[in-house]
């Protein structure tokens, strides 16, 4: 198993055909309560992936879970930040990003973490890293997952074509979602310009 690299949640390692991924020890918890955490994080993601493997969806599928290590299905592709960065026309990419968030949510699940880095860009674009994923049917959660994406995309590329992005969301529906992110945004606002002054 070859080590790809180590974030601040977890260690992800590469044999050629599938990728495991190892919660990482929190020094600073109490060793017992810091194994039931990651017990119950490790678990939450792995029934999503399978969630989202039922459900048809662009994700790896769950191979193995144990305590604290999911293994799962290596997706071929590089990650849709860099297709992006490398594209003369992205509008397609986010158009095709956009229909598979909306998906996302409509089988209630929200990704925690939606940057152009968690996802591939293969033969189609895929879902990866749902370890701070979770179950809900608030449009709430949704929309302020929509709202971080906003705010990657601000830092990482031409805000432009979040347009593109809810073109595709939209064509799912997810309306409630839409118009909830309107609230959502206000309230960032309200923080940043209190931040500042």
């Amino acid at each position: 198993m070859g080590f790809l690299f180590q974030g601040a949640e977890s260690i992800i390692s590469d044999d050629g055909e599938t990728i495991s991924k190892k919660r990482v020890s929190k020094s600073y918890r109490i060793k017992t309560l810091d194994q039931k955490i990651t017990r119950s994080r490790t678990r939450r993601e792995a029934k999503i992936l399978k969630k989202l493997e039922e459900l048809g969806m662009p994700a790896p599928r769950l191979i193995n879970v144990c305590d604290d290590t999911i293994v799962m299905e290596k997706i071929d592709g590089v990650v849709l930040k860099k297709r992006i960065e490398d594209s003369d026309d992205p509008r397609a990419l986010f158009f095709e990003l956009g229909t598979l968030v909306s998906k996302i949510h409509l089988a209630n699940i929200v990704h925690g973490d939606l940057t152009t880095s968690n996802f591939i860009s293969g033969d189609k674009i895929y879902a990866i890293d749902f370890g701070l994923s979770y179950v809900s049917l608030k449009d709430e959660d949704k929309a302020v997952d929509l709202y971080v994406f906003e705010r990657a995309v601000g830092c990482s590329h031409d805000s432009k074509f979040l347009e593109n992005f809810y073109e595709g969301y939209m064509r799912g529906g997810n309306e409630d979602v839409v118009r909830r992110l309107e609230s959502v945004r206000l309230r960032g606002r309200k923080r940043e310009s209190m931040a500042f002054g």
